[in-house]
């Protein structure tokens, strides 16, 4: 079987290492130009839409509560047999909205005085942050365990590229 060769490149010194980092932060740089100009746009686009549309979405709402209140007058000749009314360009009416129960502070602490457990929830889970800081013995009787591991990282430091750049454009 023949082997191929990655696309990936392959650095063997630290020389070439420093350049890979110095090309990483002029990319990055870059992406970050090209992000801005996107995100302008697009606020700006957002900002006219909401300019053009404001004065269509206030009628819009004005319209609603016209047919509401004229519903609302009107509801023992409009809504005798049914809950809406269907005409040529739409329908208006009632529906019935899904009951609701509203509760105080003191709700839960009632329902568990007066003996309604089932109707009070409760959730039980481990606190991971809090285990942190048990050690692995007392981990090992609970049937859990330390994980460590070790992350790559690079952090390029682009306010030497942004002086380098700004030194060839002047």
């Amino acid at each position: 079987m023949a082997r191929t060769r990655s696309n990936e490149m392959t650095l063997k010194t630290l020389e070439e290492a420093d350049k890979t980092l110095q090309e990483m932060c002029e990319i990055e740089a870059r992406i970050e130009e090209i992000d801005n100009e996107a995100n302008d746009c697009i606020s700006k686009l957002k900002e006219s839409a909401a300019a053009k549309g404001k004065p269509l979405r206030e009628r819009y709402k004005s319209c609603v509560k016209a047919l509401e209140a004229y519903a609302r007058y009107f509801r023992g000749d409009l809504f005798k047999d049914r809950k809406s009314m269907e005409r040529h360009f739409g329908t208006f009416g009632f529906r019935k909205a899904p009951d609701s129960i509203t509760v105080s502070k003191e709700t839960a602490d009632l329902l568990k005085k007066l003996g309604f457990d089932q109707y009070i929830r409760t959730k039980i889970e481990p606190d991971k942050e809090a285990m942190l800081s048990l050690d692995d013995a007392t981990l090992e009787q609970v049937r859990a365990a330390r994980k460590q591991k070790e992350d790559f990282f690079v952090e390029t430091k682009r306010d030497l590229v942004n002086q380098e750049l700004a030194k060839r454009s002047a």
